[in-house]
């Protein structure tokens, strides 16, 4: 009898003892889960164009990241919003930076070209120049070129050899020569920049000259076979075998003289307002209109001064006592001519 209570004691016990433990969780469990709904966080993670939603109650945005199943690299980061209902991943870019002959890349989640040089260890000086501006925000693939400029300037001093300038008149015997003007060197002082890229001249360019001595060109006269045009003609005239022209309007035989530049004239304006030059003929314009085409040449041909143009006159020409005044760019060339009778063809 005594066991049998015994028994039932201890099964009274265990029925007691299971109840509480029932009792127990219960409770634990209605506690956990009031505390879980008043507690969880829904987290919305941004990677790209992926958005992923975490329940959790972490406050840590990094383990929202990875209980989204989202893998970080080398340089991403990881930013919260409201509150950490938003966390997004911001993937850095790979940047590449060549500066002094080095290449480095470098990952960075944002930042502007300035950052990503300070980040380096690369500084820039006055003169240098760089591929992008430094206020651009960085992207995957920028490529970041510096290239280092100096500029070295030197001053030297150059002598311009004279130049020689050839004219042919038929003044002189065929083949013989005259030095007109002897011609001197000139010489000037000038200054060069060097423009250096990376340590390498890339190039060399005069700034400035200072002229010390001017060269002046020799001239040379140089005969030429009778018959040859002082002034040639622009476009063909038909001569016949004496050379005179087979076409024209009107012509004219009469004393011829010259004038020449060596005298002033050269580069001044005519009375027609022509440029003083071989080819600009001084005529008497009652006559011979200033403008009229002219083909001048002596009646046997063996003197041709050639085509011209009436655009001067003068007192001997007015008055008849000249038929014809020819320019020549030489003085010698009009001594050498003096006076001769020639025939003034009127051809335009």
């Amino acid at each position: 009898m005594d066991t049998v209570k015994r028994m039932a004691a201890a099964a009274a016990h265990i029925l007691k003892s299971r109840m509480f433990a029932v009792c127990v969780l219960a409770v634990v469990s209605t506690a956990a889960i009031v505390y879980v709904s008043f507690n969880v966080k829904a987290i919305t993670v941004v990677d790209n164009d992926t958005r992923r939603i975490v329940l959790t109650l972490d406050d840590d945005p990094m383990r929202a990241v990875s209980s989204a199943g989202i893998k970080l690299e080398k340089g991403d980061e990881v930013l919260a919003f409201q509150e950490i209902s938003v966390v997004e991943v911001n993937r850095a870019a790979d940047v590449q930076v060549t500066a002094d002959g080095i290449t480095t890349i470098v990952r960075m989640a944002n930042g502007s070209v300035a950052d990503v040089l300070e980040k380096v260890g690369v500084s820039l000086n006055r003169d240098d120049k760089i591929n992008v501006e430094l206020s651009s925000e960085i992207h995957d693939g920028l490529d970041i070129t510096v290239d280092r400029m100096n500029y070295q300037e030197y001053t030297v001093n150059e002598t311009e050899k004279f130049t020689t300038i050839t004219e042919y008149t038929n003044t002189l015997p065929p083949g013989r020569t005259y030095i007109k003007r002897a011609g001197v060197d000139g010489n000037k002082t000038i200054t060069y920049r060097k423009t250096i890229k990376n340590g390498k001249v890339i190039k060399t360019e005069p700034i400035k000259e200072v002229v010390n001595r001017k060269m002046t060109p020799q001239i040379k006269l140089v005969g030429t076979a009778l018959g040859t045009p002082i002034s040639p003609a622009p476009f063909k005239i038909e001569l016949d075998k004496k050379g005179q022209p087979v076409k024209y309007t009107a012509k004219y035989c009469g004393k011829a003289t010259a004038y020449s530049s060596d005298r002033g004239y050269a580069g001044t304006r005519t009375a027609s307002g022509r440029k003083a030059q071989v080819g600009v003929v001084a005529v008497d314009p009652r006559r011979i209109p200033y403008g009229t085409k002219l083909y001048i040449v002596s009646p046997d041909g063996s003197y041709v001064y050639g085509y011209a143009v009436a655009g001067d006159t003068g007192t001997a020409l007015r008055d008849g006592r000249v038929l014809v005044d020819l320019f020549f760019d030489h003085y010698e060339e009009c001594l050498k001519f003096g006076a001769k009778r020639l025939n003034v063809y009127v051809i335009g």
